[in-house]
C-alpha cells in the first residue's frame, strides 16, 4: 500500500514538474514574442516618422516649384502678348512698306512717261545739240544732270524701301520663331505644373490620412524651433553680460589710470613748490593762501578699439540691407518663410520659423553673409551644428550644418565659406539650411536683409 502511494506521489511529481518546465518555457517565449513586437513597432513608429518629415519636405519643395511655375507662365504669357504685339505693329509696317513702294514705283514710272513723252524720245545728245543757244544748251545739260540725279535717288528709294520690307519680314519670321518657342515653354511649364499639382494632392492626401504623425512631427520640430530660439537667446544674453563686464572693466581701468596721472601731477607741483622754497624763490602763485591748481593739460581721449570694431561692423550690417548675399553658394530656393503663417497647403497646420529655410540645388556649401566674428558654435538635435556670427548688435544664424571650417574668435569675411550644409540620407540627400537674422535678441525677416 505505501509502495503503491510512492509511486503515484513521484508521478505527480514527475507531472507538475514537466508542467511547470512547460510553462516556463510558454513565458520565455511569449516575452520574446513582446521584445519583438515592441522592436519591430518602435522601428514602424521611427519609419513613419521619417516618411512624415519625407512627405511634409516633399511637399513644401512641391509648393515652391507650383509657385515658381505659376509666376513662369505669367511671365511667358506676359512674354507671348508682348510678342503679338511686336507682330501686329511689324505686320502693319511691312503693310504700309508694300503701300509705300507700290507709290514710289508708280510715281517714278509716271514721271519716265511723262519726260519721255515731253522729249519724244530723243537721246540725250540730241537733246543737247538741238538747243538754240549756249545758255539753252547748258540749261539742258544741267537739266539732264539734275534728271540722273533724281532718277538715281528714286532707284535708290525703291531699292531701300525692299530692303525695309526685307528686314521688316525677317523680323517677323524671328517673332513667329519666338512666339513658336515660347508657346512651347509655355506647354512644358503648364505640364510640370500639372504633374506638381497632382503630386502634392497625393502627399496632401497621404499626409491628412497620417494626421496623428504628421502631428506628432510638427510639434516635435516646434520644440526642437523652440530649443533652438532658448539656446540662442541664452548665448546671446551671455554675451552681451560680458559684454557689459568688459565695458565695466574697461571703464575701471580709465578711472584709475586718470587717478594715477592726477596723482603724479599733484606729486610734480608739490616736489616743484618743494624746490623753489629751498632755493627761496618766491613761489609763481599768488600769496592769497590760496593754492593754485596745476594747469592740467588736455588729454587725448581714451578710445576703446573693440567697441570701434563693433561700431563699424554694425554699420556694415545695416547699411546692406537688402544687398545681402544669400547664404550659400550656387542654387537654391526658400522653402520655408520667416514668421507665424498657416501652411499654404494643409491649412490646418500653422507654421512658426524664426529664420527661414534655404534648399541648396547645385551645391552644399554655407557662406557668411557679411564680415563678422564668429561668436557660438554648438549642436543641437534636429539641426546638427550651429554658427553664430556677430556682426556687432547683429547677428547671423547658420543651423544644420554637417561640417565646419571656422571656431569661435575668428573674423569672416562676406562670402567666406564657414561649412557644408548637412546633405539628409532619410530625404534623398536633400540639403535644407536654416538662416536666421537678428538684432541681439530681436528676430529679423531674412528675405529684407537679402538680394
Amino acid at each position: 500500500m505505501i509502495k503503491r502511494f510512492l509511486i503515484i506521489l513521484i508521478a505527480l511529481l514527475s507531472v507538475n514538474v514537466a508542467l511547470a518546465d512547460k510553462s516556463q518555457q510558454s513565458i520565455k517565449k511569449e516575452q520574446q514574442r513582446t521584445k519583438k513586437e515592441i522592436k519591430e513597432t518602435a522601428k514602424k513608429i521611427e519609419t513613419n516618422k521619417q516618411q512624415t518629415k519625407k512627405q511634409l519636405n516633399l511637399l513644401n519643395k512641391l509648393t515652391v516649384e507650383i509657385s515658381q511655375n505659376t509666376q513662369e507662365l505669367s511671365q511667358l504669357q506676359a512674354s507671348i502678348d508682348s510678342i503679338n504685339k511686336s507682330m501686329k505693329k511689324m505686320t502693319d509696317s511691312i503693310s504700309f512698306l508694300e503701300k509705300r513702294l507700290v507709290s514710289i514705283r508708280e510715281n517714278y514710272k509716271n514721271s519716265l512717261r511723262s519726260v519721255r513723252a515731253t522729249r519724244h524720245s530723243t537721246s540725250n545728245i540730241a537733246f543737247v545739240f538741238s538747243s538754240k543757244s549756249f545758255a539753252d544748251a547748258y540749261r539742258r545739260v544741267r537739266y539732264l544732270q539734275q534728271f540722273n540725279t533724281w532718277q538715281t535717288n528714286k532707284a535708290n528709294e525703291v531699292k531701300d524701301a525692299i530692303a525695309a520690307i526685307e528686314n521688316a519680314k525677317n523680323e517677323l519670321v524671328a517673332l513667329h520663331s519666338a512666339k513658336s518657342k515660347t508657346l512651347e515653354q509655355v506647354a512644358s511649364t503648364q505640364k510640370t505644373l500639372v504633374k506638381n499639382q497632382q503630386e502634392q494632392s497625393q502627399v496632401v492626401a497621404s499626409l491628412q490620412k497620417e494626421r496623428t504623425q504628421l502631428d506628432a512631427y510638427l510639434k516635435k520640430k516646434q520644440k526642437e524651433a523652440q530649443k533652438l530660439d532658448d539656446q540662442l537667446n541664452e548665448l546671446i544674453k551671455k554675451q552681451q553680460e560680458e559684454e557689459r563686464k568688459r565695458r565695466l572693466e574697461a571703464e575701471k581701468k580709465r578711472k584709475e589710470k586718470e587717478r594715477l596721472e592726477a596723482e603724479k601731477r599733484k606729486k610734480e607741483q608739490d616736489q616743484k613748490e618743494k624746490e623753489q622754497k629751498e632755493k627761496g624763490q618766491q613761489p609763481s602763485k599768488p600769496d592769497d593762501g590760496k593754492k593754485e591748481e596745476p594747469k592740467k593739460q588736455p588729454e587725448q581721449p581714451i578710445v576703446d578699439t573693440e567697441d570701434q570694431v563693433q561700431q563699424a561692423l554694425s554699420s556694415n550690417f545695416e547699411n546692406n540691407k537688402g544687398k545681402l548675399p544669400y547664404p550659400v553658394t550656387g542654387k537654391c530656393r526658400i522653402v520655408s518663410k520667416f514668421g507665424r503663417h498657416k501652411h499654404p497647403t494643409l491649412q490646418y497646420v500653422e507654421i512658426n520659423n524664426n529664420g527661414i529655410d534655404i534648399e541648396l540645388l547645385s551645391s552644399t556649401s554655407a557662406i557668411a553673409v557679411c564680415d563678422g566674428t564668429v561668436s557660438a558654435i554648438f549642436q543641437q538635435s534636429g539641426y546638427n551644428n550651429i554658427v553664430m556670427v556677430r556682426h556687432g548688435s547683429y547677428i547671423t544664424v547658420y543651423a544644420n550644418l554637417e561640417s565646419i571650417t571656422v571656431k569661435p574668435g575668428d573674423k569672416v569675411k562676406a562670402r567666406q565659406t564657414i561649412g557644408s550644409v548637412y546633405a539628409d540620407p532619410d530625404d534623398d540627400n536633400r540639403c535644407i539650411l536654416h538662416f536666421e537674422v537678428r538684432k541681439e535678441t530681436q528676430k529679423l525677416n531674412p528675405e529684407h536683409w537679402l538680394k
